[in-house]
């Protein structure tokens, strides 16, 4: 079982929490109010009251034995380099730390933190990405110009065969998974054919599954 701490229980940190916890992770959350603690404790492993921006709190923690740590305090910049500087200092496998601007986020990076995230940036992108994709259904970025996207079957693909359809060949993307109903063929063979009914999960280059959502 893989064991998280998460350094501040706001809403993204407790969220966070909760989710870890039920994807069977152990977590250890701590925050400085009694209060959100009190309402954290039903749903994450272990809570505890502490200010984790002073070095012997967290070093009593035995931080350096879990798999990673989360750093999420809300708009306190000064405190979340701080504690990040003392993860490092500690010898945490694995930091992440929501950054709350951009400059936030390099001086994360400068220091050495693993992994720096942008919460409501991230979200902002993906939803109007999502809304702007004529047809797409869900949308996943992986990295700048890649991602994986559910898009309807357009009808010139309806009553073909992948193998027919030479995706990778045209389009330079590949169809990972089709979905018809309730069954999910992931990934499928190169004799499943396209209903009128199948939802496509397409890997690629953005600009090429574009491509393929603007066929009719």
């Amino acid at each position: 079982m893989k064991k998280y701490a998460t350094i501040g229980l706001g809403n993204f940190g407790f969220n966070l929490s909760k989710n870890l916890e039920k994807n069977g992770c152990e977590v250890l959350g701590i925050d400085t109010s009694r209060e959100i603690v009190d309402k954290a404790k039903d749903f994450v492993s272990h809570v505890v009251i502490g200010d984790a921006s002073n070095r012997d709190v967290l070093e009593s923690l035995m931080l350096k034995d879990f798999d990673g740590a989360i750093v999420s305090l809300g708009q306190d910049m000064a405190s979340s380099i701080l504690i990040s500087l003392y993860l490092i200092e500690i010898g945490v496998k694995k930091i992440i730390v929501r950054a709350i601007s951009e400059d936030h986020g390099k001086i994360l990076e400068k220091i050495g933190v693993h992994v720096v995230i942008f919460p409501e940036k991230d979200i902002a992108e993906r939803i109007a990405d999502q809304l702007s994709l004529v047809n797409a259904i869900d949308y996943l970025p992986l990295g700048q110009d890649y991602g994986i996207i559910e898009i309807k079957a357009p009808n010139s693909f309806i009553g073909k065969t992948l193998k027919e359809l030479q995706i990778t060949a045209k389009y330079e993307s590949q169809i990972v998974g089709i979905l018809n109903g309730e069954d999910m063929k992931m990934p499928p063979a190169a004799d499943d054919i396209i209903y009128e009914s199948s939802i496509l999960t397409i890997l690629g280059k953005l600009e090429n599954i574009a491509k393929i959502k603007r066929l009719s």
